[in-house]
């Protein structure tokens, strides 16, 4: 089994500095079939496989085919913003504060002594993958799946989303009482500077004992192009505001 990745650094005094976000290339392909430019890595690959027809005796025929794809994979990585439906429940504070620990390397204590803020659990950020075999060792070589290709880092993810409840997320990640008081302490002035964006409200497709937070709701109750147009409205928005941080930065 390839190993877990861990990109945790040593931690001094209680602090640990956030690990970079920037992905890393480790590793660059020699072959025809791979193209790199300053921008992007195009690269064709074959797939091959066999179609298999039977006769009228009985008898099958294997026919091998081969389909070759042609990729193309952007080398920079735009600014990503990560919109959640229900932002202000259990799982999306829970993301929003943990992105923020990440972020800022942040440590706290707990009943069974200090943790520090990971990825684990993350296929992307806390997997590797087998790149091959070491030629002077013959002992495989594994790295972390994210850097496999440049990808988007949940530190640097813009993040936002709809809710019923109006609470700011400093508010909602006290009433999901997930998290410990320590964490929950040092994330509360970013969480309270965060609240959910209005959110359609259909009390069929949502547990009844959800009724009383509902306070934060875009007016009507059943599907209607209006809310449509709003969704799409609120997605435009933060398109915009993503496009117009990353050509500031990238002026800068």
């Amino acid at each position: 089994m390839a190993p877990h990745a861990d990109d945790t650094s040593a931690c001094n005094n209680g602090s640990c500095p956030a690990p970079p976000s920037a992905n890393r290339e480790l590793f660059r392909v020699e072959s025809p079939n791979v193209v790199y430019s300053d921008n992007e890595i195009r690269s064709k690959y074959s797939y091959r496989t066999t179609l298999v027809t039977e006769s009228g005796d009985g008898k099958f025929v294997a026919t091998p085919k081969e389909t070759v794809y042609d990729f193309k994979v952007d080398r920079k990585v735009p600014k990503t913003g990560m919109m959640l439906v229900g932002w202000g429940g259990n799982n999306g504070t829970t993301v929003t504060a943990g992105i923020i620990a990440n972020r800022r390397g942040i440590t706290w204590d707990t009943r069974e002594g200090p943790r520090a803020a990971n990825y684990y659990g993350s296929l992307v950020m806390g997997s590797t993958v087998k790149l091959g075999t070491n030629a002077q060792t013959s002992k495989d070589v594994n790295i972390p799946f994210q850097n496999v290709l440049p990808m988007v880092h949940p530190n640097d993810l813009v993040i936002g989303g709809w809710d019923i409840s109006g609470m700011n997320m400093a508010q909602a990640m006290d009433r999901a009482a997930v998290l410990e008081p320590t964490l929950k302490a040092q994330v509360k002035k970013e969480m309270a500077e965060m609240t959910p964006l209005p959110s359609i409200y259909y009390p069929d497709f949502i547990a009844a004992n959800q009724e009383d937070r509902a306070d934060n709701i875009l007016p009507g109750s059943k599907a209607s192009i209006e809310h449509v147009d709003k969704i799409r409205k609120d997605i435009r928005y933060v398109l915009l505001h993503l496009r117009s941080q990353h050509l500031l930065t990238s002026s800068q």
